[in-house]
């Protein structure tokens, strides 16, 4: 096959789906440090499956509107840091579709591995070797310097064969990795999508070389796309235009000035919402509502000449559809629209509908994600809370590292209407503490100060039961093992659990000097008799004063917080 059209591409997709899904408990297994829990594979499985159903009932011709469509899935349903990258790299795989093309060639088939290298990891403000990241890097630039393909097939089939060789390779560059004797989970589940790519390329029954599986052949439904229509009513004007860069209409102007796309943004934003800027190359497309256009237009000349541009008045568009309406009238729709209440509030995932409601009852935080059935929260359900708060100045907590990335993406989706603060408390009993602190009439700043403040001043642990035999190079941890986890790291794995309570409390009490009080997070295992021996060794052999709260988390037994 010389070209691929949006159907076969459609087919690969969702086959490339299908495959991560089929294995989503194996790579969970993979994903063993630094505890035996992880979830990499239900990340990838849902935030893939999101996207599928984006695209599933629709035909397509246009190869440029699929890439578009699925792009946009994977981005609004990423869970974890594994979704979020992994529809990073989707989007770049498809930015080299062409607008109004039905097919795509061999080249632009291999450059677009390219580009999902390059989007990805500029998503990623630390990329670490040995995951999901080395995997797409090495994949794109083996296929570049091959430059010999036929065929899409050849191209996908190096591909899988260069995935799979880097996979092999990523414990030598990852120590966690090698310690416990896995490849990246990430990296697998990514080698698995291009694996039902080929599948569905060469229209086979089975995938191959990992894991046999079989996939039941992807039918065509026929469908409909119905028209899209602007639903903003808007008020003002809606400006568009298109710009090429350091042009000049006379030779008399002076030189334009370098183009920075986020310091563009943020001058637009100033001035309008519903802001879009798309760049190719030395071309850049704006659209922006604003009441001030000519603003826009001087703003868009500082870095190049227009090639053309539309102004509408949308205030006269409005009147004409609404007869016997005046400017008079709209003026509180004005205001509705332009002004968010001033205010700041919270946004706070939670590991259990108990912890839900105890951040709305005791804590007055009730934009609370539960986590607890669903797993990592989709940057959907982000945005979705951050428009439920109603306010202008947001701060979003999140209890695990790996919510983080989709936290940053939905503040990035929201940031023309709200300013959001994104705190990392890495485990929810410091995120509880912090937010004991939060006081909605202090500014966002002094919130998010004294909040850091707090979750810098607690040393957190945590235990668990280990869900498999694991042999770290300072510790041995034995399937139905209780596990002390303290920094992401195993500290502590004994049957007993009291010997494991009393080993996470000395190092945590070691860590911080002075300590005077302690927060126990119960989970819903705890049995009392436990919680009763965590209060006592803390109070009579650490002198601290301790509180405790049901949380009836899942996950973990126990969280403890020593400030």
């Amino acid at each position: 096959m010389i070209n691929l059209n949006a159907t076969k591409l459609k087919e690969m997709f969702i086959a490339g789906g299908e495959a991560i899904s089929s294995e989503h408990e194996y790579i969970n297994e993979l994903n063993v440090f630094p505890v035996p829990d992880g979830d990499t594979g239900t990340n990838m499985m849902i935030t893939i499956n999101g996207a599928i159903d984006a695209i599933r009932n629709i035909d397509y011709t246009d190869i440029q509107l699929l890439g578009k469509q699925f792009s946009r899935g994977l981005l609004m349903n990423a869970r974890g840091n594994s979704g979020v990258i992994f529809s990073q790299i989707i989007k770049g795989f498809t930015s080299v579709l062409h607008e109004g093309k039905t097919e795509i060639g061999v080249l632009d088939f291999v450059s677009a591995f390219t580009a999902a290298k390059n989007v990805a990891y500029a998503a990623v403000a630390s990329p670490v070797e040995g995951t999901i990241l080395t995997v797409i890097r090495v994949t794109a630039e083996n296929l570049l310097k091959k430059r010999n393909f036929k065929s899409i097939e050849d191209v996908m089939e190096t591909a899988c064969k260069e995935a799979q060789a880097i996979l092999l390779k990523t414990p030598e560059l990852l120590r966690e990795l090698k310690e416990v004797g896995v490849v990246d989970s990430g990296g697998y589940g990514l080698c698995r999508f291009f694996d039902g790519m080929l599948v569905a390329l060469k229209d086979s029954k089975s995938l191959a070389p990992m894991k046999k599986m079989s996939l039941k052949k992807i039918e065509a439904k026929k469908s409909f796309i119905d028209k899209l229509e602007d639903s903003n009513v808007g008020f003002g004007y809606c400006c568009e235009f298109i710009m090429t860069l350091k042009s000049r209409v006379s030779l008399k102007q002076s030189h334009k000035s370098t183009f920075d796309i986020k310091y563009f943004k943020k001058q637009l934003t100033k001035i309008g919402d519903s802001l879009a800027v798309v760049v190719d190359g030395d071309i850049v497309k704006v659209h922006v509502h604003t009441i001030t256009p000519y603003r826009v237009l001087e703003i868009g000349a500082q870095y190049g000449e227009f090639n053309k541009v539309k102004v509408e008045n949308m205030t006269l568009q409005f009147l004409e559809r609404n007869p016997g309406t005046t400017l008079e009238n709209i003026q509180e729709h004005i205001q509705a629209k332009r002004k968010i209440p001033s205010g700041v509030k919270v946004v706070a995932t939670v590991p259990s509908a108990q912890l839900a409601k105890i951040y709305n009852d005791s804590l007055n935080i009730p934009n609370t994600i539960n986590t607890e059935v669903s797993g990592n929260p989709s940057i959907q359900e982000f945005v979705d809370k951050i428009r439920e708060t109603n306010v202008d100045h947001v701060i979003i907590i999140v209890d695990d590292s790996n919510v983080v990335l989709a936290a940053k993406e939905a503040s990035e989706l929201t940031s023309n209407d709200v300013k959001i603060e994104i705190i990392n408390a890495h485990d929810i009993a410091a995120s509880y503490l912090s937010c004991l602190s939060f006081d909605p009439i202090q500014d966002l700043g002094s919130n998010v100060k004294g909040m850091d403040n707090i979750i810098n001043d607690t040393e957190v642990g945590k235990i668990s039961v280990s869900s498999k035999f694991v042999k770290y190079s300072h510790i041995e941890v034995k399937k139905r093992d209780f596990i002390g986890i303290m920094d992401k790291k195993v500290i502590s794995a004994n049957h007993n659990l009291q010997n494991v309570i009393r080993e996470l409390c000395d190092k945590l009490i070691a860590n911080k000097r002075k300590a005077k009080t302690a927060c126990v997070i119960c989970g819903i295992d705890a049995e009392i008799k436990d919680v009763k021996f965590i209060r006592k060794y803390l109070a009579e052999t650490h002198n601290l004063k301790v509180s405790t709260v049901t949380g009836n988390q899942p996950t973990y037994s126990f969280y403890i917080a020593i400030q």
